[in-house]
């Protein structure tokens, strides 16, 4: 059950999305304190004095740790998106992410399934980036090398060449299926990754930084 990728069809990357905000003074912490340093300079006695010092050391601690929210998607933060999906930086990442090493999939050592997009934009509807281009699959060289120079070989080299065979016969090929659902599941679990960095920063201000978070992903034929 369930499909395989087909070099010589159009895909389309459906990359689920969400915008935090990182921040070092979320919204009302600024105001909370002016409040909190109001009462404790109204307040009498030295009692008072020292409750509000201490309760100011937490409240500066927890002032520093940043903060991280999502916030709602505006006309304003849509065009940060789609100035940064334009980025050279972002291009060169997503080239990055969407090229899968396939050694630990019993392909040979060096071979890789790359993404070749055409292009990628935001959908405002339902807050997604689509990225639309094709696969390609790119096998190893070492076999390829190997494999041309045993044909060169004498006779006298032809137990050399059986046993190489063999051993490149128990690699799977471009020809051996590659499921969808297996590709989507590595490529989410590569963008978790950038997540947990917030490395797509797509605005940064005095107090905080708006990141792309890719939740999923999903692979259509277009």
């Amino acid at each position: 059950m369930g499909a395989s990728i087909s070099f010589d069809s159009k895909y389309r990357l459906v990359l689920d999305t969400e915008v935090e905000c990182i921040s070092v003074n979320p919204p009302g912490t600024v105001k909370e304190k002016h409040e909190r340093a109001s009462d404790s300079e109204s307040g009498s006695g030295s009692e008072s004095n020292s409750n509000s010092d201490s309760g100011s050391d937490s409240d500066s601690g927890s002032d520093r740790e940043n903060k991280i929210y999502t916030v709602k998607i505006t006309p304003e933060i849509i065009s940060y998106i789609r100035s940064y999906l334009r980025k050279t930086d972002f291009l060169d990442e997503f080239d990055l992410i969407t090229e899968i090493e396939l050694d630990n999939y019993d392909h040979a050592p060096g071979t890789a399934l790359v993404f070749n997009s055409d292009s990628i934009v935001y959908i405002t509807n339902n807050q997604t980036i689509e990225a639309v281009g094709d696969w390609e699959y790119l096998p190893s060289e070492k076999v390829e090398t190997k494999h041309k120079s045993s044909k060169s070989k004498s006779k006298s080299k032809s137990n050399d060449e059986d046993t190489y065979d063999d051993s490149r016969n128990k690699y799977k090929t471009k020809d051996d299926e590659l499921p969808v659902s297996e590709i989507e599941h590595i490529l989410t679990a590569k963008f978790e990754e950038y997540n947990k960095g917030h490395e797509f920063v797509i605005h940064e201000s005095k107090n905080n930084l708006l990141c792309l978070k890719i939740n999923s992903v999903e692979i259509v034929k277009a």
